[in-house]
């Protein structure tokens, strides 16, 4: 299988070099061709003196009974649909009020608590404006609600000031536990990683700020939500505890391919450019524009912020959403056999995918997902501008890199049950460690005699 991912040694061209320096753009934007079709001639729109009489007589008594609708629309009707696209984008308005939560029993119980979340996000939206207009470039014009589930975490909408285009700033509180810095050189370092790692497929970071309330990341503005507002079929600015609350819609066998294998490629991607175990896969961090599935949320790993549960890694947390976006809704463990064989009766090949990576002796890696029959005919188009693009990383990003994978994770599945075992007279260990039902081998050389080690899942290899 050819791995379109590699690294390349390749000198970049002079425009490669310009565009990557500048802040703001997104090399692969997604956006569909506006230009319309050019009308092929009607060839009833000719001279009549090509005609004879008696051809024209006929044409003039066949039109007598023709509906004027054949020909075009109405314009009555044609405003109608302007009327109703204009009401359905409007709205999509952020809301600003809030009200206490009732209860059954009549109490209003929580209204301290949404209270004092209320003069948190209005002390957010103040330091932040204020940090905004010290920078100059980007000007605060509104505040999202909670649209995702870290309480942490806030939302705004600014404008590049320098590009004339609205952008999406994400707030989040740095951990005690985060693995890098929070410096005005790490800020750089983190710019030229996230440049590099511009991808059709993943939802780019356009430019990182340090402050003393957290780290602030800028992304394109997307109006389409993610894939979990596709699911439910919600607005992508809805608070998450109301538009997620029942069970959502299946989406089409093709889509579930198409959407799948793109996901796949963007995961390849960051695996062969050294990136750091993606916990943080899940239908809610997969941003969908004009319907090709984008990644989101690549800094979470490198603030050492903990994953949303069950936080499995990439192959693993594949499969639970790969169950979500055929069934409609999540599972917080893996599906049992019956859910296999009932929920997914109608599409065989998805179920043999889940049984796969679920149920079978040694989960599968993404290159063999990659070549599964229901994601190996699924056509790529957004992956023909990524030809001839070569990239070349620096020191800075590297080291980065392998400090952020060496800290330990933020997770349940940092401290693991191990069981050693002697192989023999030789000083080698065979451990056994079992994560959530599985459990993963390794023959290591340590002399260490005590039964709570941390290790990363990942460097056991899985037996049953």
């Amino acid at each position: 299988m050819i791995n379109l991912y590699k690294p390349q040694n390749r000198n970049k061209d002079e425009d490669g070099k310009d565009q990557d320096k500048k802040i703001g753009h997104d090399r692969f934007y997604q956006e569909r061709s506006r230009s319309r079709r050019k009308k092929t001639c009607n060839r009833r729109v000719q001279s009549e003196n090509n005609f004879n009489s008696s051809e024209l007589r006929l044409a003039r008594q066949m039109s007598i009974g023709r509906s004027s609708s054949i020909e075009s629309p109405p314009s009555k009707w044609v405003n109608l649909q302007k009327v109703f696209l204009m009401k359905t984008r409007s709205t999509s308005m952020p809301r600003h009020e809030y009200s206490a939560l009732r209860l059954e029993n009549g109490s209003e119980k929580n209204s301290n608590d949404r209270h004092q979340q209320i003069q948190l996000q209005d002390a957010t939206y103040t330091s932040c404006q204020q940090y905004l207009e010290y920078g100059g470039r980007y000007e605060l014009q509104r505040r999202l609600g909670m649209m995702g589930s870290r309480p942490d975490k806030h939302w705004f909408v600014i404008k590049d000031k320098s590009l004339g285009a609205e952008r999406l700033l994400s707030l989040v509180e740095v951990p005690q536990q985060c693995p890098l810095q929070t410096t005005a050189t790490t800020r750089e370092t983190m710019l030229e990683l996230f440049r590099s790692l511009q991808h059709p497929y993943i939802h780019p970071i356009l430019d990182v700020e340090f402050w003393d309330i957290g780290a602030a990341f800028i992304c394109p503005l997307n109006y389409s939500g993610s894939l979990k507002d596709l699911i439910y079929g919600e607005n992508w600015q809805e608070d998450h505890g109301r538009k997620y609350s029942g069970k959502g819609q299946g989406l089409p066998y093709r889509q579930v391919q198409c959407l799948g294998r793109q996901i796949l490629e963007a995961l390849l991607f960051l695996q062969n450019r050294n990136y750091p175990k993606f916990y943080h896969l899940h239908s809610g961090n997969v941003i969908i524009q004009n319907g090709v599935a984008r990644i989101a949320a690549i800094e979470n790993p490198l603030l050492g912020l903990p994953p949303k549960p069950p936080a499995v890694d990439e192959c693993l947390a594949f499969g639970y959403l790969l169950f979500e976006m055929t069934t409609g809704y999540e599972l917080p463990t893996p599906p049992s056999a019956a859910h296999l064989k009932i929920e997914l009766e109608r599409t065989p090949k998805i179920a043999e995918t889940l049984w796969d990576i679920f149920e079978s002796d040694s989960c599968p890696t993404i290159e063999e997902l990659l070549r599964d029959d229901l994601f190996r005919g699924v056509e790529l188009r957004e992956l023909r501008r990524t030809t001839g693009i070569s990239y070349v990383t620096s020191a800075e990003v590297n080291d980065l890199l392998e400090s952020v994978k060496v800290a330990p994770l933020p997770t349940p599945i940092t401290s693991l049950q191990v069981k050693r075992y002697k192989c023999g007279n030789d000083s080698k260990i065979v451990e056994f460690a079992t994560v959530r039902g599985k459990t993963y081998m390794q023959i290591r050389t340590t002399t260490a005699c005590d039964n709570q080690i941390k290790v990363k899942p990942d460097e056991y290899l899985h037996c049953n």
